[in-house]
C-alpha cells in the first residue's frame, strides 16, 4: 500500500535534487496557507532555496526570495567564499570569474540600498561593494562620512590596490599624516605599477592647503620642494599655518626665483617686521640683478622691484646693501641708500652728475618727508656749482626752471644769496612774484 508523501518532504526532496523552481512552486502552493505558527517553515524553505539559487548564480530568483524572507544584508554577505577577506588577493564566490562575480556585487549592493538599514557593518559592506562595482563613486560615499570599520576598510583597500582611495579614506577620517604618507609612496612608485587613479602631487598640495596643519606641512616641505617647487611655493604662500620661515628659506637657497617670491610674500604681502627678511629680499634682488645669467627683461623688472623695496622699506641693513651696490652701475639705487642714511648731498649728486636724472632728483626733494626747503636749496646749489664742463650749461638752464617751478619750495632769502649776481630779474620773475605774494600774504595776516 502506497502512503502519500507530505508536501514539506516533497519540497525537501526537490530541493535536494536541485529542482528549485518545482520545489518553490510546490511550497508556495501547499504551504502558503499555513497558520502563522507554522509559517516559519515556509520561510526556512525559501531561505534554503535562495541560498541555492545564489550558489548557482541565479541571482534574480535568489534576491526575490531574500526579499520575501527579509534576509539581513549581512547574512547574504556571509555567503561569500573568502568573504572580501583582507588577506585575499582576489575576491570570489566559489571561484567565479570576475565578470560574474561583479553581478553578485551589484545585486547585493542593490539589495543593501533598498533595505535602508545603516550600521557600521553594513556601511563597510556597502563601501566595499561600491569600490568593486563603481570605483568612481567612492569619493561621493566618503563625503557622507558614514561610520565604518576602519581596520576592515584599510585592509580591503590595500588588498584590492585602491591605494589612492586609501589616502582619501585616511584624509576623510582626519588622519592627514597617514594620507600624505600613502600618497608619497604612490608618488615615488614606478609609473607602470602606480594606482591609475592617483592624480599626482596636486592631491597632496590640496590636502595640506585644506587642513593647514603646520607639523604635516613642515615634515613634508623638503620632499615637496624636490618634487615640484612651483606648486610647493604656492602652498607655502597660501597656507594659514604658522611655518618655520627660516627653514623654508634655507631649503629654497639654491632656487633664486622661488626664494624671491617667498620673501616678497613675507615682506610685501604679510608686512613682516623681521629685519633680516627685508635685508635678504634686497640681497636676493641684487644678486640676481647682477648675475650674468639674468635676461635683460627680467633684469628690468628686478631693478624696479629693488628700487621700490629700497624706497619703501626702512627695515633692511642700509650700510650692508650700500657696500654691495657701490662700484656697480646701480647709481639710482645708490642715491636711494644715501638718502636713507640722510646723506642727501651725496644722493642728489649721484642723481644729477652720474645718473643724469634731474626729474628724480627734484622728486627726491619734493617727496622727502621733512626738510624740503633745505633739500631744494641743496639741489639748486648742485645745479649752479657743477664742475663738469659738459653739464654746466644744461644745469644752469635747469636751475632757472627749478627756481620758477610752482612745485618748488624755497627759503627765498637763502636763494638770493647763491644765485649769480648777473642774472636779470626777468629770468626769475615767477620766483620773485611768488616771493612777494608770500610776503604780502604774511603782512596781511599779521595786520
Amino acid at each position: 500500500m502506497l502512503l502519500p508523501v507530505p508536501a514539506e518532504e516533497q519540497v525537501e526532496r526537490l530541493l535536494d535534487s536541485g529542482n528549485l523552481d518545482q520545489a518553490m512552486a510546490l511550497a508556495e502552493e501547499t504551504l502558503g496557507s499555513l497558520t502563522r505558527s507554522k509559517s516559519s517553515r515556509l520561510k526556512a524553505l525559501r531561505q534554503r532555496a535562495a541560498n541555492m539559487y545564489w550558489s548557482r548564480g541565479e541571482l534574480e530568483e535568489a534576491f526575490s526570495l531574500f526579499t520575501k524572507t527579509l534576509t539581513p544584508p549581512a547574512d547574504i554577505y556571509s555567503l561569500y567564499d573568502t568573504l572580501f577577506s583582507d588577506t585575499s588577493a582576489q575576491i570570489s564566490v566559489a571561484g567565479l570569474p570576475e565578470e560574474q562575480m561583479k553581478n553578485y556585487h551589484v545585486y547585493l549592493l542593490q539589495y543593501l540600498t533598498k533595505s535602508g538599514i545603516r550600521t557600521e557593518e553594513l556601511n563597510t559592506i556597502e563601501f566595499k561593494l561600491v569600490a568593486l562595482t563603481d570605483p568612481d563613486k567612492i569619493l561621493d560615499l566618503l563625503k557622507e562620512k558614514r561610520p565604518m570599520d576602519m581596520k576592515s576598510v584599510v585592509g580591503f583597500l590595500k588588498t584590492q590596490g585602491f591605494l589612492y582611495m586609501l589616502g582619501v579614506y585616511y584624509a576623510s577620517c582626519g588622519f592627514v599624516c597617514e594620507a600624505v604618507e600613502q600618497w608619497r609612496e604612490l608618488e615615488e612608485s614606478e609609473p607602470e605599477t602606480r594606482d591609475p587613479r592617483y592624480p599626482g602631487l596636486s592631491c597632496i598640495i590640496q590636502l595640506l592647503l585644506a587642513t593647514n596643519i603646520q607639523a604635516v606641512i613642515m615634515s613634508n616641505v623638503e620632499w615637496l620642494i624636490s618634487r615640484d617647487p612651483d606648486r610647493t611655493l604656492h602652498l607655502l604662500m597660501t597656507t594659514s599655518a604658522e611655518l618655520n620661515n627660516d627653514h623654508i628659506l634655507n631649503l629654497l637657497a639654491d632656487r633664486p626665483l622661488h626664494i624671491i617670491a617667498f620673501l616678497e610674500e613675507l615682506v610685501i604681502n604679510r608686512r613682516t617686521d623681521i629685519n633680516r627678511y627685508h635685508t635678504q629680499l634686497a640681497q636676493q634682488y641684487l644678486s640676481m640683478l647682477l648675475s650674468p645669467h639674468t635676461t635683460r627683461q627680467r633684469a628690468l623688472l628686478l631693478r624696479k622691484k629693488l628700487q621700490a623695496h629700497l624706497l619703501n622699506s626702512d627695515k633692511y641693513a642700509v650700510s650692508l646693501i650700500l657696500n654691495k651696490i657701490q662700484g656697480t652701475v646701480l647709481k639710482k639705487e645708490l642715491a636711494i641708500l644715501y638718502g636713507k642714511l640722510q646723506e642727501h648731498e651725496k644722493a642728489l649728486k649721484v642723481l644729477v652728475y652720474d645718473v643724469h636724472d634731474l626729474r628724480s632728483a627734484e622728486e627726491y626733494c619734493r617727496e622727502w618727508p621733512s626738510g624740503r626747503k633745505e633739500l631744494h636749496l641743496l639741489l639748486l646749489k648742485i645745479y649752479l656749482n657743477c664742475d663738469k664742463p659738459d653739464q654746466q650749461d644744461s644745469l644752469l638752464e635747469r636751475a632757472v626752471e627749478f627756481l620758477n617751478d610752482q612745485l618748488s619750495v624755497f627759503n627765498y632769502s637763502e636763494v638770493y644769496k647763491i644765485i649769480p649776481r648777473d642774472w636779470p630779474v626777468s629770468l626769475i620773475e615767477p620766483l620773485c612774484t611768488d616771493h612777494w605774494d608770500a610776503r604780502l600774504t604774511s603782512i596781511g595776516q599779521a595786520g
